[in-house]
């Protein structure tokens, strides 16, 4: 998956631009999200509301993970 220009920035910066339609910046949005937060925080499998999420974007819980270690925000 190549990265947009917003992906490459968030990775550089605090950046809080989105390209529609890139699986990165989906997988970023996702990562912000309140649903990946407890989930992760609580060190929980996927429920009900996340896994809703992830089909939503069409995204699997590795690229939701792998956006969050790769954005400054998270960091």
């Amino acid at each position: 998956m190549k990265a947009c220009a917003d992906c490459q920035a968030s990775a550089q910066r605090e950046h809080w631009g989105f390209t529609a339609g890139c699986a990165g910046c989906c997988a970023r949005a996702a990562s912000r999200s309140p649903h990946f937060r407890r989930v992760r925080d609580a060190a929980m499998q996927p429920d009900s509301q996340y896994r809703r999420l992830l089909s939503q974007f069409g995204l699997q819980h590795e690229q939701v993970r792998a956006a969050a270690a790769a954005d400054r925000i998270g960091s």
